[in-house]
């Protein structure tokens, strides 16, 4: 099984970030992929985003998504505006997630 952590991080592709995410579910059906959003990534998991239903889609399938809390400070967005109750995690850092799970054994893939 494959272990995979994706980065998201521009708001303006995200139509594409997630149609890759789902291809990569799709093909790899037991992978165990988690994708963390930063930057204006983030947006897609504030509560009413138009992306919310695909992103709740992708996390039905069993993928694990976070936004980056550094992401929200610097935003001055709160958790709270986070659609948490769709299953959507919060990380300290994007970028210390990456670090660790690269040091876990994941496979990184930047969208």
């Amino acid at each position: 099984m494959y272990n995979v952590i994706v980065c998201g991080n521009d708001y303006s592709i995200m139509k594409t970030i997630l149609k890759q995410i789902g291809n990569l579910k799709n093909s790899m059906p037991d992978a165990n992929i988690e994708v963390v959003f930063n930057r204006s990534a983030v947006k897609a998991l504030l509560k009413g985003d138009e992306f919310m239903p695909k992103i709740k889609e992708i996390i039905d399938s069993g993928v694990k998504i976070n936004a980056c809390k550094n992401t929200l400070k610097e935003m001055k967005l709160s958790e709270d505006d986070v659609d948490k109750g769709s299953g959507i995690g919060i990380v300290t850092a994007a970028v210390e997630e990456i670090v660790r799970k690269q040091a876990e054994g994941y496979f990184y893939l930047q969208l």
